[in-house]
């Protein structure tokens, strides 16, 4: 039953279109990510007036809702994994696009914008991750790598790395989390996210579904 949750995430990226050539979806995956969930951090109305804009489908089915925004509670509502959660914080949107099946996430507790894509280069976007890091960098702003570690899966390994991006307080602060996933197949290949830091050196929990949900 636990592996339903992840089958439904799968089918959910899988109703919005045929992937393209990876390297595309690699370049319009991280552009989303830049454009959404950067471009608009720290206003989480925005993300979603942006996401009504642009008429994105919500992803409504809890099982495939609980894998890209928050896992449900005895009530049947949303939570998130980290943090303890909000219940009914996690919103998803399925995002179409000519080169890969994205999806685009947010939730309160933590506060976060998170991006998936089902299929995208790993090593495209991992590259892509290090100019958002070296992009982040700035007078006044401490650039810190929090976590850099690799997680073994069935038949293949998640590469998980956290960044702190302190700006001195928690309005303009935030860290910069990815995974990349080394074998396609998955209900996702790559992740993207943003989650505000409340102090320097903050424990983040990256929202990383290793495991199906309980």
């Amino acid at each position: 039953m636990k592996r339903l949750a992840f089958a439904a995430a799968a089918a959910a990226l899988a109703a919005i279109g045929s992937p393209a050539r990876a390297d595309e979806a690699a370049t319009n995956f991280v552009k989303l990510f830049n454009d959404v969930c950067i471009g608009k951090f720290g206003h989480l109305t925005t993300v979603w007036d942006w996401a009504d804009s642009q008429n994105l489908a919500p992803i409504t089915n809890p099982q495939a809702l609980a894998v890209f925004a928050g896992k449900p509670n005895t009530d049947g509502k949303m939570i998130s994994v980290a943090g303890g959660g909000v219940p009914g914080s996690g919103q998803a949107w399925a995002v179409p696009d000519p080169a890969g099946r994205f999806v685009l996430a947010t939730r309160l507790d933590p506060e976060s914008c998170v991006t998936w894509a089902q299929k995208a280069d790993p090593s495209e976007v991992d590259a892509a991750y290090a100019k958002l890091v070296a992009q982040a960098a700035g007078p006044g702003v401490e650039v810190k790598l929090a976590d850099d570690r690799t997680v073994n899966i069935p038949d293949g390994t998640v590469h998980i790395r956290v960044t702190h991006v302190w700006s001195g307080s928690a309005l303009n602060s935030y860290a910069l989390v990815a995974a990349t996933v080394s074998r396609a197949g998955g209900p996702f290949q790559a992740m993207l996210e943003t989650q505000r830091l409340v102090e320097r050196d903050d424990v983040i929990n990256p929202f990383i579904p290793l495991q199906p949900p309980g």
